[in-house]
């Protein structure tokens, strides 16, 4: 099968870099780090910008805002604009035509067994009204892992929600920093569910995102995996720009076509 592959692109740079995208065979996940920028741009530009995308031949799906964001906090403050930015990227998700909004849980792996109980509860019903709103504008919301250190913590996180809910996207980069287990057992977990990834790699040591091949996470064993599936999860380079095309060579060359 031919392996599409994407490339983080910021979306205040989205339509500077179309031509970039377009010319090299690479897709768009458009990174909404940003909550101010998402809460001023305009959904109709949003879609003109989405019929662009598409008239060039180019996929997209999304990155939802996650800095400083912690949408089970036990501020509340803190957790309705949490909500308020999600649904935000959903609908911007939704104008740009896509149909997967990739996220990070908040969760901090320092609680303590008292403060987990009361966050994972909080997470799972405040959770609730941003998947409605996903459900309602057609887009699937994927869980990413970040700090999580094992995969049954992150399963876990997916069962307290309704079947069907909610999808996984599995990061290559994250899960060499902060787990050292396996991608393998992360699969036995929750491959089921994965429906995008993002590939970077590091020295097992701090989240460099640099392009794979150049760290030491085993590239060659997720391949393996992804072959024996009958479909691609979206595969997005979640490296920068002057690292795109030595990535998507690393991959190609070591893939084939799976």
């Amino acid at each position: 099968m031919k392996i599409e592959l994407f490339l983080s692109t910021p979306i205040e740079k989205l339509v500077e870099s179309i031509p970039f995208l377009a010319d090299n065979d690479l897709h768009p996940e458009v990174r909404m780090a940003k909550v101010d920028y998402i809460m001023n741009l305009d959904m109709d530009e949003a879609k003109r910008i989405g019929d662009e995308l598409s008239k060039r031949g180019l996929r997209v799906f999304t990155h939802g805002p996650f800095f400083g964001l912690d949408i089970a906090s036990m501020d509340r403050h803190i957790s309705e604009y949490t909500a308020e930015s999600l649904i935000r990227g959903i609908e911007t998700t939704a104008a740009l035509g896509a149909e997967v909004m990739v996220m990070h849980s908040g969760f901090i792996p320092f609680f303590s067994r008292g403060g987990r109980r009361h966050w994972l509860r909080n997470w799972s019903e405040r959770m609730l009204p941003v998947l409605d709103r996903a459900r309602e504008s057609g887009v699937t919301v994927a869980l990413e892992n970040t700090w999580e250190e094992r995969p049954e913590l992150f399963a876990f996180l997916v069962e307290q929600l309704p079947e069907g809910s909610i999808a996984v996207c599995i990061d290559t980069g994250h899960l060499n920093v902060f787990s050292h287990i396996s991608v393998w057992k992360w699969w036995q977990a929750v491959g089921d569910r994965v429906v995008a990834m993002h590939l970077h790699d590091n020295d097992g040591t701090s989240d460099d995102h640099l392009a794979p091949g150049r760290g030491t996470f085993d590239f060659a064993a997720l391949g393996e995996i992804l072959s024996k599936r009958d479909t691609l999860p979206l595969l997005d380079l979640e490296i920068d720009r002057e690292q795109a095309l030595r990535g998507k060579d690393y991959l190609e060359a070591l893939w084939g076509g799976l």
